[in-house]
């Protein structure tokens, strides 16, 4: 028995014996030294003072069911507990319940092992975990958007607007494409210098995402070039889509120069068959390219859609600004 009485005393985890009522029987020295009791201010004391007083009382009902239950309970497998020292300190603890019969008394050995450098660990952790989660999505964030207007860059928007266009050839529906551009920004940047420039383009795309609907695609060309893609739009629907787009822009307040945006519309009709979507998409922009540059020659600040364009008019020769 001597030797049992050893193993218990100088264990390397502070160890109570706990009877029926929850009182502290026993307790070896690592116990007076993890808590900062003296061993005769432990015995026959509840072991609930050895924890913070907020989980005092429902650790009563939890002691009781654990004695009707009567089986061990290994370290781990608790939620997140905690001990509080003779001083009032908490600290994080893992605890292990072995159900025991002494002399015909039904007892409780209780192991408790102070957890605060692993919990310490596990928390720094968490925390690099949680930052490298952060980066990973600004990341992403910066892959798919524009970095000045936080509108989708072209690639975002390639891969968007095709997935649009599968759903609008699976439901036989129309999609549209507006292509922006704004007009004589080269004077901004030139007469108010880039910044104002820059100014310009974030309230812009502001307008635009404000201005189209939430289900459609918004995203910066390039420079000073927007596109917009719109499901379920026909012709006369996207024509006044794209009027209001003008609209708001011109309404823009609080800038040097007014701004205003010459939009080329190009839409697509239900098509039955199979369909290439990167064709038909870079066929889109084409068009809306061509109507942009007719909005252009035509005095700029207006729409034109790609089916309106007079039979003669000529590829574009000269840069649009």
């Amino acid at each position: 028995m001597e030797i049992y009485q050893r193993i218990f005393e100088y264990a390397p985890d502070a160890q109570l014996i706990i009877d029926q009522a929850g009182r502290i029987t026993l307790a070896n020295t690592q116990a007076e030294t993890l808590f900062g009791y003296d061993r005769s201010e432990l015995i026959g004391q509840p072991v609930e003072m050895l924890m913070p007083p907020r989980f005092a009382a429902r650790h009563v009902g939890h002691r009781n069911r654990f004695k009707g239950e009567a089986h061990s309970r290994p370290m781990g497998s608790a939620a997140e507990l905690f001990g509080q020292r003779k001083d009032g300190q908490e600290f994080p603890v893992d605890i292990m319940l072995s159900p025991m019969i002494l002399h015909g008394n039904h007892l409780i050995l209780c192991v408790v092992r102070d957890i605060t450098e692993r919990k310490a660990a596990q928390d720094a952790l968490a925390r690099q975990t949680a930052e490298l989660r952060r980066l990973h999505a600004e990341l992403e964030l910066l892959a798919k958007h524009d970095g000045l207007t936080g509108l989708y860059n072209w690639r975002a928007f390639y891969e968007h607007a095709g997935q649009m266009l599968k759903t609008a050839h699976r439901r036989q529906e129309h999609a549209t494409l507006l292509l922006l551009d704004l007009d004589h920004f080269k004077q901004i940047n030139d007469n108010f210098g880039h910044a104002e420039g820059d100014r310009v383009l974030q309230a812009v795309a502001s307008t635009l995402k404000a201005t189209a609907r939430d289900t459609d695609i918004v995203a910066r060309h390039g420079g000073e070039e927007f596109v917009v893609a719109a499901l379920g739009l026909n012709e006369t629907e996207g024509l006044a889509a794209a009027e209001r787009l003008r609209a708001a822009i011109a309404a823009i307040e609080n800038m040097k120069k007014p701004a205003s945006a010459s939009i080329g519309i190009a839409t697509l009709a239900p098509q039955p068959g199979k369909q290439n979507i990167s064709r038909v998409l870079a066929e889109l922009l084409d068009q809306a390219d061509q109507a942009l540059y007719a909005a252009k020659n035509a005095g700029r600040n207006q729409v034109c859609h790609y089916s309106r364009l007079d039979s003669l008019a000529q590829p574009r020769s000269q840069p649009m600004s």
